[in-house]
């Protein structure tokens, strides 16, 4: 599950940190400006293809349009992991268990 105002936003941000208009990264990813109007203004759910095209054409890696640079306590932390554990099916929960102790040990 993932923000899609936040991607929008950072897609804005960065495609005019880097100066490129709306018309000339539809161009570059392949799409039409509105789709990509739509893209930044959340009304439109990104395809995983079309966040890589775009990332590629901004120069930047595709987690960059997850990033928040914001940082949680921990309670908030603790909430958020919890909220992901309790939604988690059994398999799901399975593999993250092992990322995680393999992670700490």
């Amino acid at each position: 599950m993932f923000n899609l105002e936040l991607i929008g936003k950072k897609i804005k941000e960065i495609r005019k940190r880097k100066k490129i208009s709306q018309e000339a990264l539809a161009e570059m990813v392949k799409m039409n400006a509105r789709s990509i109007l739509r893209l930044e203004n959340a009304k439109t759910l990104p395809t995983l293809e079309t966040l890589k095209r775009i990332a590629a054409a901004l120069s930047v890696d595709i987690s960059d349009f997850f990033e928040t640079n914001s940082f949680k306590c921990r309670e908030d932390i603790i909430k958020d992991v919890n909220s992901c554990l309790i939604s988690m099916s059994d398999d799901e929960l399975k593999i993250f268990y092992k990322a995680v102790y393999n992670f700490i040990h």
